[in-house]
């Protein structure tokens, strides 16, 4: 008779753990989890400034150098350089450019402004002959909307 109650006591035992385990996953299903934000948005703002940079380094050198951007910044003509990027920024998309020469600290160049929302930053690194620049361009969208 005892073996009979001690049966008894465990299946209340499993079906109270079962009641508190079902009862922890309905809770839990229903915390409303908000969606994460898409990427596209950053997405689009990142190849904008991939494809500047891919444009600047496409170009040939008008005098010397490997490419137009590389000639730009290993002449010292900052302002040129950083206006090359931004100039092949796509429509509707705006950015500032910061140049930082081997292991010093990046400065604006070219034309700034004040973003209007949220800014996606690229980073490339080039590396001439002599120098290694370090480009990253804030992009964000004209206006602030998608």
């Amino acid at each position: 008779m005892r073996q009979n109650e001690e049966a008894q006591i465990h299946i209340l035992e499993m079906l109270t753990l079962f009641w508190l385990f079902f009862m922890s996953a309905t809770f839990l299903i229903r915390i409303q989890v908000p969606d994460a934000p898409s990427v596209a948005h950053d997405a689009a703002l990142e190849i904008a400034g991939d494809d500047a940079f891919r444009y600047g380094i496409g170009l040939e050198a008008e005098a010397s150098g490997e490419n137009r951007l590389s000639e730009l910044l290993e002449s010292g003509e900052l302002d040129e350089a950083c206006q090359l990027l931004q100039d092949y920024i796509v429509a509707g998309k705006e950015a500032n450019c910061w140049l930082a020469q081997n292991s010093g600290t990046s400065a604006p160049y070219g034309n700034t402004g004040t973003p209007a929302g949220e800014t996606v930053t690229v980073h490339h690194l080039l590396a001439n002959d002599e120098h290694s620049w370090t480009v990253t361009l804030d992009v964000w969208n004209r206006g602030g909307g998608a």
